[in-house]
């Protein structure tokens, strides 16, 4: 693997790009999706790299993360400095109007710290059955509960609740053998093979929903949720720390047909 497509993967910036061309295609009819978008993806590699700074100090990584992240603290501290500022920026600049937003927003930043930073004996991230659901639920609230409250349009497609749920599993699946126990994943508690199963499951039940709906989006579900159900069969084919990557780029499977669209 090229050192480019390495960093990009660890450092979480493919996650970012795929999901600012999946938020641009949500609400691509309003004139400052764009603007939201970038917000959103800043975001995501400033709250994630710091997350994995964060761990660092406590050597709370995988050997290969930890490996990587020490030959490349600076340039991901930088990076998830400059996406702060960033991610500021745009928030001060297009969507500050609203106190509301000022406290939901203050509440998820606050949530994303203490997903890390313990608390006498957790942190979030450590509380058990708790990971999936919380990561789940700032992710639905940032991609459709705040845009309706800035846009006024509420896009919040089953299918996309269904996406995001079966993208999150992957990445508990990768740390499976890292996780203590005690926290209590749903890789932990079914298993890998059960957990694909239930990304299966989660996909045929997307296609389904799609088809039935059936409106101008159902080909981009569809054909994410199509691409993520093959995806599982190849699972032992697949670099096991890499899988979670390819399950992510449905997000941007959805964001390209939508524009195409």
């Amino acid at each position: 693997m090229s050192k480019v497509i390495e960093y990009a993967i660890r450092s979480h910036l493919h996650l970012a790009i795929f999901s600012f061309v999946y938020v641009s295609a949500l609400y691509k009819e309003n004139a400052y999706s764009t603007h939201y978008a970038l917000m959103f993806a800043f975001g995501i590699l400033s709250i994630y790299n710091f997350h994995r700074l964060w761990k660092l100090r406590r050597r709370d990584l995988p050997y290969g993360v930890l490996v990587w992240l020490k030959s490349n603290k600076l340039s991901v501290a930088m990076l998830s400095f400059s996406s702060v500022i960033s991610t500021m920026y745009l928030y001060l600049s297009y969507f500050s109007e609203q106190y509301l937003i000022h406290l939901l927003c203050a509440i998820c930043v606050s949530i994303c710290i203490l997903y890390v930073c313990r608390i006498r004996r957790y942190s979030l991230r450590e509380i058990p059955y708790l990971k999936i659901f919380l990561v789940f639920g700032i992710w639905s609230f940032l991609l459709h509960i705040m845009p309706y409250m800035l846009f006024g349009k509420l896009v919040f497609p089953l299918e996309g609740l269904l996406l995001l749920f079966a993208i999150l599993i992957p990445s508990d699946m990768k740390d499976i053998d890292f996780d203590p126990e005690e926290m209590k994943t749903i890789p932990q508690l079914l298993g890998t093979n059960n957990s694909l199963n239930l990304i299966r499951m989660l996909s045929i039940l997307g296609i389904s929903y799609s088809v039935i709906v059936y409106d101008e989006s159902m080909w981009a579900w569809v054909m994410s949720f199509s691409y993520m159900l093959v995806l599982t069969f190849f699972y032992s084919r697949i670099n096991k720390d890499y899988f979670f990557v390819w399950i992510d780029a449905c997000f941007l499977i959805v964001g390209i047909i939508l524009f195409c669209f």
